[in-house]
């Protein structure tokens, strides 16, 4: 059973602590209102999916014109089990049209009208980096995915 969660029941707060220019902006997770030591990249929260015990997160960074979304799965204690970003260089998305398909499927828009596609996987899959992602989707993990995401990026226009 997928449900999307409201800003009450997850959510996050921006790292007050000072970060270099070169490190991704990161958030501590709140659950219920509680906040949580758990971190995660990303400081503006599009969206979080709950999937059995597990919580698939949206975020961006809130840098015009650069904007990425980060994508986490999160095992029912916030550890982080997959990740992937979305986006590049002088790309500017809008996360929007969250659609859930039971019972595994995410659905959405990002960078240029892209519907891109989000299968959860019940166990972890082995992977190739290269053949197994779309062009503007970078996984952390390369080897091993815990959700494959699909898409069709439409070509820049000038």
């Amino acid at each position: 059973m997928m449900k999307l969660l409201t800003e009450i029941e997850f959510n996050i707060k921006p790292l007050e602590e000072p970060q270099d220019e070169t490190s991704p902006q990161k958030s501590n997770i709140l659950l219920n209102g509680q906040i949580t030591a758990a971190a995660i990249e990303g400081i503006v929260l599009e969206a979080c999916i709950k999937w059995h015990d597990f919580y698939l997160v949206f975020l961006t960074d809130d840098i015009p014109h650069e904007d990425m979304l980060h994508i986490h799965l999160l095992d029912h204690k916030l550890k982080t089990l997959d990740s992937a970003t979305i986006g590049g260089m002088y790309t500017t998305g809008n996360f929007t049209d969250v659609e859930l398909v039971a019972p595994n499927r995410v659905n959405f828009n990002f960078i240029g009208g892209t519907r891109w596609h989000i299968d959860l996987l019940s166990h972890p899959q082995r992977c190739l980096p290269i053949i197994s992602t779309p062009k503007g989707v970078y996984k952390k993990s390369l080897f091993s995915r815990h959700f494959k995401i699909s898409g069709e990026p439409l070509p820049e226009t000038i």
